[in-house]
């Protein structure tokens, strides 16, 4: 992967986090599933793996995992 790859997949990632940040805030939602999101935004099949791939990426937000008293939890 090149340099040129890289910061586009960071400026990708930067305008999806900015793009849910919207969304939670005229929700006012400081928590937001992505499930939820994804329901709600009616997203397409390229743009939700577009968001889950860019999540490891983002800056202001972080990620939560619940895992309902499961002790060894499957992803």
């Amino acid at each position: 992967m090149n340099y040129e790859e890289i910061e586009n997949r960071k400026k990708v990632s930067k305008e999806m986090e900015e793009k849910l940040l919207k969304t939670m805030k005229q929700k006012h939602l400081k928590r937001l599933s992505v499930a939820q999101y994804i329901n709600d935004m009616q997203l397409t099949g390229k743009e939700k793996a577009c968001l889950l791939g860019s999540m490891k990426n983002f800056e202001q937000l972080r990620r939560t995992y619940s895992f309902c008293g499961r002790e060894n939890p499957r992803f």
